[in-house]
């Protein structure tokens, strides 16, 4: 049996097809995220990779070089899931009050999400349609518990999917935080767009790469997002389409900023190409090197501790810990919310997970705290600050 490759390279823009890519960021031996165990490491598990950011020359997207195969990201190892996060609830609210605010009279339609993940959107969201199907990778072989007259869920990789098993017209079609984990979005998109007809909208939700560069959340590019898209990139790749963006929202409060747009089809767009290379290009070369620096001097300050305390037990803590600290030697253990996390740890970081119970700490003890769920910062800062624990947040670090 042929084995099957760990890593593809990218050698074409995804958005423009342009082949004049440059290198602006190397991150050798980075980890893979998501990924919890109990004791033991798989001997046989690849858990890093070499990560290189390109820059498309001709249109300024953002995308990694070599991807990290699917089948590798998404197994059963791999951790992320929608009811896990504790900000999923609001970014599901936010989501569905801007495609509502574009659908109408929907009880008689039919909605497709690309990327279903464990279905507690669409099940959000079942009572306004007449029937929804999602498609995940992680529903591959896996019984389903929902009712086949209003669901039907397809196990697979979007790639891998034939639309002939799509037996109703199809209204709307949703993704929210999936074509950044896609190889070819175009493409994707495209086998969609071909098969649906004028009225069909598409509602799309992507981290926003501009306020990830402009907030120096570098933490925030790792192997299971192969592309980093902001408006510029999206109008590019809708107007290659043959689409229009009829709608686009921003919400703050989610993934550091996450950016929504809603299109359909336009025989009358032009499909040129907008070229914001220089822009982005000087943007991530200045901000990096600060996000660097702030990053070199809270390591420099918390090294000769040993009984810090890491907050937030966050899908991306590795990759925290690989910009401060590889290991976090100076974290004792880790506390959080999520008892599901409990009594896991982290490969290759010292220190197990906890749940938080602020009886467990008093100010005769006089814990310190190191905030590690960058994406929960705030809500954990002001969580912190209410007990008046005495905490350090890379995001806010500037001593």
């Amino acid at each position: 049996m042929k084995k099957k490759k760990l890593t593809e390279k990218i050698k074409y823009c995804t958005i423009c097809e342009s082949r004049k890519l440059k290198s602006i960021m190397n991150l050798n031996k980075f980890p893979l995220t998501g990924i919890f165990i109990k004791n033991k490491l798989n001997k046989n598990f690849n858990y890093y990779f070499n990560l290189k950011l390109n820059i498309c020359k001709n249109c300024g997207h953002l995308q990694l070089e070599n991807l990290v195969n699917p089948n590798l990201l998404y197994n059963n190892i791999y951790a992320n899931r929608t009811s896990e996060s504790l900000l999923s609830d609001n970014a599901i609210n936010f989501f569905k009050n801007f495609l509502f605010g574009i659908l109408k009279n929907t009880k008689k339609k039919n909605l497709l999400e690309i990327g279903c993940n464990d279905t507690k959107f669409i099940k959000n969201i079942a009572n306004n349609f007449n029937h929804i199907y999602g498609i995940d990778p992680i529903w591959i072989k896996k019984k389903q518990n929902l009712n086949k007259k209003k669901f039907t869920i397809i196990g697979n990789f979007v790639e891998k999917v034939s639309l002939l098993k799509i037996k109703r017209k199809i209204d709307a079609i949703s993704s929210t935080h999936n074509l950044e984990h896609i190889k070819d979005p175009y493409k994707i998109l495209k086998k969609f767009i071909d098969n649906v007809d004028d009225k069909t909208i598409f509602f799309i939700e992507v981290p926003d790469a501009d306020l990830m560069i402009k907030n120096q959340r570098f933490d925030q590019i790792f192997h299971q997002h192969y592309h980093y898209f902001n408006y510029n990139s999206l109008k590019n790749l809708t107007n290659r389409l043959g689409c229009k963006i009829i709608g686009k929202k921003v919400n703050l409060k989610f993934w550091g900023g996450s950016l929504m747009i809603t299109f359909r089809k336009d025989h009358n767009v032009e499909k040129k190409i907008n070229n914001n290379y220089e822009k982005i290009n000087y943007q991530i070369n200045n901000k990096f090197k600060l996000f660097k620096k702030r990053f070199k001097k809270l390591n420099k300050l918390l090294i000769s501790k040993n009984d810090l305390i890491g907050f937030g037990a966050g899908q991306m803590v590795p990759s925290v810990a690989y910009h401060l600290n590889k290991k976090l030697s100076f974290i004792k253990y880790f506390v959080d919310d999520n008892p599901n996390r409990a009594n896991q740890k982290y490969p290759f970081i010292k220190g197990k997970i906890k749940k938080f119970n602020e009886k467990n700490f008093n100010k005769e003890n006089k814990p310190e705290f190191l905030i590690t769920a960058l994406d929960g910062a705030k809500s954990i800062s002001k969580k912190l600050k209410k007990l008046k624990f005495k905490f350090y947040n890379p995001i806010t670090f500037n001593e």
